[in-house]
């Protein structure tokens, strides 16, 4: 019978929305994790986890995007720091927008640049969070943004949690109320009296 219900919510379930880099196992595991934590009954139970498992999916895609965004904008920074660094009359450095550039892009995988744009920050006081720092506030705005939407993602996962809780209390005192009028019913001593007489 868990398996025929299985079957009729796997049709009822909506497509994941996954990205294109996104792994269909590992929200499948975030599903079965949840589907094991929370032990729906039913089809309405079901869909309830599905969506809930969806929002929490959303909130930790939007976790990740800050990290992502935050180190795409790290050459950004690092190029405006290293612009202001080179432009002092103290190094006169012929185009220092193109030096700047240049050393930028080394910094990423090249042993030399990284010693010396770390040179180069000591020299003013500074270290190599200052391009964290820069690349954070170059990206502030867009953050912000995602913080909210990461905010009332959790808003709606909170709620779908609490839709479960009231559907399962709603359901609680149906089956009680129904079971109370059925006790409560005369007709019922005599109809099991009479199915044993006729046994």
């Amino acid at each position: 019978m868990t398996e025929s219900l299985d079957e009729n919510v796997d049709l009822l379930r909506s497509v994941a929305p996954l990205l294109i880099n996104e792994s269909v196992d590992e929200f499948a595991a975030l599903r079965k994790e949840l589907k094991n934590e929370i032990q729906p009954e039913g089809v309405i139970e079901q869909m309830y986890v599905d969506d809930f498992a969806v929002l929490i999916w959303e909130i930790l895609r939007l976790r990740r995007y800050k990290t992502v965004i935050i180190n795409n904008s790290r050459l950004a920074a690092l190029r405006g720091i290293l612009e202001q660094l080179l432009c002092r009359p103290d190094f006169d450095v012929d185009g220092h927008e193109k030096a700047a550039e240049d050393l930028a892009r080394s910094w990423f995988d090249d042993k030399k640049a990284q010693a010396r744009v770390a040179t180069l920050l000591r020299k003013f006081g500074l270290d190599e969070g200052a391009i964290e720092a820069e690349a954070f506030r170059s990206c502030a705005e867009d953050l912000e943004r995602l913080d909210r939407m990461q905010a009332l993602a959790e808003v709606r996962r909170d709620k779908a949690l609490r839709c479960v809780a009231d559907y399962r209390q709603i359901l609680s005192k149906q089956l009680q109320q129904s079971t109370d009028r059925i006790l409560d019913n005369d007709e019922v001593p005599r109809l099991v009296a009479m199915r044993k007489r006729s046994d």
